[in-house]
């Protein structure tokens, strides 16, 4: 069944028949369905591998920059380290 997520303050997933997706496609006006077709007819973004690049690197690119105290880079070192990508 075809879904919506709306972001507010809370996301909610909201389960939408497909009659009732048939139904407001059925109101676009010429214009809109045109632009609803077209985007459907693209072609999907390829997707390419995730590529980390060395943590001493990401370091050094924040350090030469002169704008983050050392305690902000020892700190966000020390979460890259923990994150889900560098352990």
């Amino acid at each position: 069944m075809p879904q919506i997520t709306l972001k507010e303050t809370v996301t909610r997933k909201l389960d939408i028949p497909l009659e009732t997706l048939v139904k407001v496609i059925d109101s676009l006006s010429a214009a809109d369905r045109k632009k609803l077709l077209s985007r459907i007819e693209r072609p999907a973004p390829s997707l390419q591998k995730f590529k980390k690049d060395k943590l001493t690197a990401i370091m050094a690119d924040f350090a030469k920059t002169d704008l983050y105290e050392k305690e902000f880079l020892t700190e966000m070192e020390a979460g890259l380290k923990k994150s889900s990508v560098y352990r």
